[in-house]
Parts: structure tokens; sequence; C-alpha cells
């Protein structure tokens, strides 16, 4: 890359981290939040469904499984192709493209009355989800001020807790209004109806003017910044070059010729040990979020709650780990993600071995909501780490690896197996097994993770290359 390029773009990426928060950085946050409610809808709609078509259409155990995991096999699969389409087609193309799938196909799932159909329609709209799923916290790591990236996901993230509430009410309000044919079919139908949603994406959510850069559209790239600047009240300087800038460009322009092969970089020194870092970070929080959501009504039933009470204390500890996720998206931006992460990890450990010498129904409620905050609360630190960790070229592919690997570790064996722990050793059994997952993941981030708080990607990105293997 000419010299000329490096410093266009250095004065560029210097101009958008120096930016302050702006009604046009808002507006972002507020499309890619509303991304993230219609996905939650599409996900979480699943449940009402399957309860009403279960009781109209009698059906098997292997046909409620079937549909029950065929949407979550389509978003690990699109999660997992997300990353090389976006590197290679662009942030918003593919976004645009993903919403379009996931809301139409679940539209029209609305019209078959047969199992197989809407299995097969629930499989393609978990493809355009997964291929969603990770670009919210991968654009506002591209496109906001550096100083306010954990935040920003964090407030996202929250948003997107809170909109797994809307199926539940929506599917409650179908069955008590209408007869069973058409109930199951509402959800579907209000799944569908944020296509129009598409015409919002196209007019207002900018593409990654870092991937533009990428591309070489460095005029488009120009535009974008002049008009987050007017809208931030900040001069325009064409000038105005931060030298760690330049030096990583340079660094980075070094690191892509000598590895033209960009995908494979994922899996050799440096990003081979962050990857794996920030895999297992997500993997364990994963794990957390997913014994709150899947196992804990049992548990608490266990403990003898009625289980409507369960369920319901069930959606509290989730809507408390949006709280969490909350205060700790400032702290993580001011202090690093690194020690804030690392203490709410700490307090849930030891909330999850109180847990496991609990009887008391009190305190297990308690430390139960401790583990809720804290435990759950880190999400998204854990995503928005993830995007941190690679050049622009790589970060697409590597936030679509990251999100899938944690899933699958996360969301599907370890929700699987957890059910072994919990038959063979009770609660305590599972309540050990979070802890070490927890115990493993904060030991490698101080071992091999690097602080990312209040640096720009292209610093962070070569930081990790300039690690020795």
């Amino acid at each position: 890359m000419s010299e000329e390029r490096l410093r266009l773009e250095a004065n560029l990426i210097s101009r958008l981290d120096r930016m302050p928060m702006s009604r046009e950085v808002r507006l972002l946050v507020g499309l890619l939040s509303l991304c993230w409610v219609m996905e939650a809808f599409d996900i979480g709609m699943i449940g009402q469904v399957l309860l009403v078509l279960k009781q109209l259409w009698d059906l098997d155990p292997s046909m409620i499984g079937l549909l029950g995991s065929c949407s979550t096999v389509g978003v690990v699969i699109g999660t997992a192709s997300a990353g090389f389409l976006t590197d290679r087609y662009g942030r918003k193309r593919v976004l645009l493209w993903g919403v379009f799938i996931f809301t139409f196909f679940t539209l029209i799932g609305s019209l078959f009355a047969h199992i197989g159909w809407i299995v097969a329609m629930r499989f393609i709209a978990g493809l355009g989800a997964g291929a969603v799923f990770p670009l919210p916290y991968l654009m506002i790591s591209e496109i906001a001020p550096s100083r306010s990236r954990g935040n920003l996901v964090c407030i996202c993230n929250a948003i997107l807790t809170a909109a797994y509430c809307l199926p539940t009410l929506c599917g409650s309000w179908a069955i008590r209004t209408f007869e069973l044919e058409t109930a199951w079919r509402i959800p579907f139908i209000m799944g569908g109806i944020p296509i129009f949603c598409l015409y919002l994406f196209h007019r207002w959510l900018p593409e990654s003017p870092r991937w533009l850069m990428k591309k070489g559209r460095h005029e488009e790239v120009r535009q974008l910044v002049m008009r987050l600047e007017r809208s931030a009240g900040v001069p325009h300087d064409d000038a105005y070059v931060d030298e760690a800038v330049l030096r990583n460009l340079r660094q980075a322009s070094i690191n892509a010729k000598a590895a033209p092969s960009q995908w494979t970089r994922l899996f050799r020194p440096p990003y081979l040990s962050r990857s794996l870092v920030s895999w297992s970070m997500f993997s364990a929080g994963l794990i957390t979020w997913y014994v709150v959501l899947v196992y804990v009504p049992t548990i608490l039933t266990n403990y003898g709650f009625a289980p409507s009470n369960s369920v319901i204390l069930a959606g509290v500890m989730t809507v408390l780990g949006g709280i969490g996720s909350i205060v700790m998206g400032p702290l993580a931006d001011k202090y690093g993600r690194k020690p804030i992460w690392s203490l709410y990890v700490i307090i849930t450990i030891i909330a999850l071995f109180l847990l496991t010498a609990t009887e008391s129904i009190t305190a297990l409620l308690l430390i139960g909501a401790l583990v809720a905050f804290f435990g759950t609360g880190i999400m998204p630190i854990c995503k928005v780490y993830v995007a941190e960790q690679y050049p622009t070229e790589l970060r697409g592919v590597g936030t679509g690896f990251g999100e899938a690997v944690s899933r699958i570790v996360g969301g599907v064996l370890a929700t699987y197996y957890l059910a072994f722990f919990l038959d063979l050793g009770g609660m305590q059994a599972v309540f050990t097994f979070m802890a070490v997952a927890f115990g493993i993941a904060i030991v490698a981030l101080w071992i091999w993770g690097q602080e990312t708080a209040q640096r720009s990607v292209e610093a962070t990105a070569a930081g990790a290359e300039e690690e020795k293997p």
C-alpha cells in the first residue's frame, strides 16, 4: 500500500476515533438494536408455536425436537458463513439479505400446515438470522468511537435480552384470542412483518468505513466521516493524523502481504491464541445464559417452586442479566475489558460455589440473582472482545467463527451434557461445571489476552500481530 493511501486512511480513521457521541451514532445503535429485537422475536417464538402444534397435531418427541432445533442449526451454519460473506461483500449488504431471509421465510411459514414444510422454513430463516447475529457488534466496533464501543454493545445487548419477552407475550395473546388453527400462525406473521424495516436499514444504516477503505472506496468514507463530524459539531480536518494509527496501518499492510490467505490466519499465531481466548470467554458466558434460559425452571421446580413461578423467576433472572450488562459497559470502557470482565466472573464463581452449599430458598434466590446479574451480564463484552481481535480484512470471518464456535460449545454441547450433570450430580454438579468453565476462561484471558478498551481496532489488531507465538 502506498504511503499516500496509508496517510489518507490514517486521517479518516483518526477522525472517526476522536468523534464524540452524536445523533448519527445513536441512530446507528438504534437500527442495530432493532435488528437484534427482530431476531430475538424470530428465535424465541418457536416455544409458543411448539406448545400449540403439539396439542393440535399430536406431535411425537422426535418431531418436537426437530422443530425446536432446526432453526438453531440454521443459525450456527449462517453464523459460520457470515464472516466470509461480510468480508467479501460488505457488512451492510449481508445484513440486508440476512434480515430479508429470516423475515420472509418466517412470514411464509404461516402458510404451511405441514410439519415438514415448517421445519424447512425455520431452517432457512435460521440461516438468515445466523448471518445477522454477529453484525451489530461487528459494525459498532468499526464505526463507533473507540472509547464507547463496550458501552454501546452492552446497550444493544440489553435491548436484545429484553426483546426475548416479546414472543412470549405475542404467543400468550394469540392463544387467548384465536382458535388453535389460527393461533400458531400469528407469531410467524408477527415475525415476518418487520421485513418492511429493510427500507430503514437501506436508507439510514451506513456501510462499515473500514471495510470500504479495504475496497478502495475512500470518497464514500470521507463523506460518512464528514456527516458524522457535522452531527457531532466537530470541524473537518483533512490533515489530522494520529501517528499511532498510521503506525498500526503500516504494520497491518506488512502483515497482510506476508499472509495473503485470510481465514486460515485464525488458526495460526498470533490469532490462534487470540481466538481461543475470546471464544473461551464467549462460550463460558453462553453456558450461563443457557442454564438460565433452559435449566433454571427445572432447578427451581426441584427446590419446590410451582412450575409457573419457576418460569417467571427465570424471566426475572434474564432481565437481571440485561441490567448487569448495562452497568458493565461504561465500566469496561473506562477501566478495561480484562479487569471488569474478571471482576464479574470472580463474583460469579464465588456465587456458584455458594450455590452448591446452600439449602435455604432465600439464599438460593439471592445468590442466583448474583449469578444472573454478573454471569450473564458479561455477554456483550464477550462479543465486542471477539471483534476487537482482528484486522478489518479478517474481522468478519473472525467474529463469524467466534459466534458459531461459542454457540456450538456453550449453546449446544454444554447445554446437552448439562442434562447428564443434572441427572448424575444434581444442581451442585451443574454449578461446579459452570465455575470450572469460567475459571478456564479467566486464566486464559490473563495469560494470553490483550487489553482492548479505548484503543482503535487497528491498534488491537496490530497488538495481536506483534505478539510472539
